[in-house]
């Protein structure tokens, strides 16, 4: 791949650096040098139906997801079976398009957070239906669920928990502006106060074909560009974007070179967008010493989970390339002997309902996630497994809408204590997270 086919700013970034400035932050992250890690957020748009992911396959429990799930259950018989370590006496299935990530649950590298949403508070069946606790707002919305996960933050400060993140991790790196990255656009779980981040495109862009450096026919037109960005404007508008375009210019060339000489990877590449973005995320994680990166967060999403009808069919497809991309991710840090530095986990702003409305499901609350990666205890379900009854003790309207028993703050407590952060860093960049026990989950080695 050409370094002119590779990268981009984000066009809001270019909309909006001139008001901040780069690389702000107080403090670095207390870390041995040398020792890189990154997180890969997978977002699954549209709110992904878990409850389908991994089903419980002893009998009463099967039983009662056949009951509740109707023409929307998965045969036992096709299901994968998997036996979570911390579960010896029950037993689950994956999906039947999900034999690759069944192979990194029982190789111990991927492992199930059972039953997570947003939340404010705990909150019961009973509390919930008596609203005698605080929930989030709009809860069944996409556009305020997809932010309230993002943001990790009831109050919406308006900045990402990978923004935040991202303000701790920039002064470990040698260029702040690649410390958060997102591929195919930009993110609000990226979005900081204090620096920028970077989108990149899932097969490239060519933001400066027209003044490139190898080319004969650009070179007179490349010279009156650079002179344009060395002279000094007295409008500090005009001023700041000359030397954001010069900075990008800057970037793509650089980093475009350093991309130039990562080899094609061995791990044969499956069909799909998704498998394609991360794809970009192995070839930054491969530049990484080159580029001077101790910490990175990435962001990827994948669309389509908003499954209200041909809800079978869609979710095989959508859990086919969602297993196969995974997995090849995963290989490919293998491939680079970056596995134990690697973790990718995913998200998605709500579950699925266990009822069906007769050819799909509607929009629900908790929901069952994934992290992956060679420092993840695999092989086992974190959290509680839910009661599956509908207008049982877990549902929430009498429709499957299962409350979650696992916030979104203690899903990330795991993964950001391995990236580095401290507990006065986990309540800074989750301000709420002294409302759940931050100590009820802990998968990372």
């Amino acid at each position: 791949m050409k370094r002119r086919d590779f990268i981009k700013l984000g066009s809001a970034a270019v909309a909006t650096s001139g008001l901040m400035s780069f690389g702000q932050t107080a403090k670095a992250l207390s870390i041995p040098t040398g020792d890189y890690k990154a997180l890969v957020c997978i977002f699954l748009l549209g709110g992904n139906d878990g409850f389908n992911m991994i089903v419980p396959t002893s009998n009463f429990d099967y039983d009662e997801y056949t009951a509740s799930r109707q023409n929307m259950a998965i045969a036992k018989a096709d299901l994968l079976p998997v036996s979570p370590l911390s579960y010896g006496n029950s037993s689950f299935g994956f999906h039947p398009q999900l034999a690759e990530l069944q192979s990194l649950f029982n190789s111990g590298k991927l492992g199930v957070m059972a039953n997570v949403g947003n939340l404010v508070e705990p909150i019961t069946r009973q509390q919930y239906l008596e609203r005698s606790k605080s929930l989030p707002d709009q809860l069944f919305s996409h556009n305020d669920q997809q932010d309230q996960w993002r943001y990790v933050d009831p109050q919406a400060q308006k900045t990402g928990l990978g923004g935040r993140v991202m303000d701790l991790a920039v002064p470990n790196n040698q260029d702040p502006l690649l410390t958060g990255i997102s591929i195919d656009g930009r993110t609000n779980w990226l979005s900081s106060q204090l620096n920028l981040d970077l989108a990149i495109g899932r097969n490239g862009f060519d933001q400066y074909s027209y003044v490139a450096p190898d080319k004969n026919w650009t070179q007179d037109r490349r010279a009156a560009f650079k002179a344009l960005l060395d002279n000094n404007y007295q409008d500090p508008f005009i001023d700041e974007f000359k030397g954001l375009q010069s900075r990008t210019m800057e970037l793509v060339e650089r980093v475009g070179s350093q991309i130039d000489t990562v080899p094609d990877f061995t791990t044969l590449k499956p069909e799909g967008s998704l498998a394609t973005k991360l794809e970009m995320v192995a070839k930054m994680i491969a530049i990484r010493a080159e580029l001077g990166m101790e910490r990175q967060v990435f962001y990827v999403g994948m669309g389509g989970y908003d499954t209200h009808d041909n809800h079978i069919s869609r979710q095989q497809a959508l859990f086919t390339e969602l297993s196969q991309s995974m997995k090849y991710f995963y290989d490919v840090t293998a491939e680079l002997g970056v596995e134990q530095s690697v973790t990718s986990f995913t998200s998605s702003e709500f579950g699925r309902t266990l009822t069906s409305n007769g050819d799909g499901t509607d929009h629900a609350w908790g929901n069952h996630q994934l992290v992956m990666g060679g420092a993840v205890r695999g092989g086992d379900i974190y959290g509680q497994i839910p009661s599956l009854e509908i207008a049982g003790p877990d549902d929430a309207n009498d429709d499957g809408r299962i409350i979650p028993t696992t916030s979104v703050e203690q899903y990330m407590v795991s993964p950001l204590r391995w990236f580095g952060l401290t507990d006065n860093e986990l309540n800074g960049v989750m301000p709420n997270l002294a409302a759940f026990d931050p100590n009820a989950v802990d998968f990372m080695l």
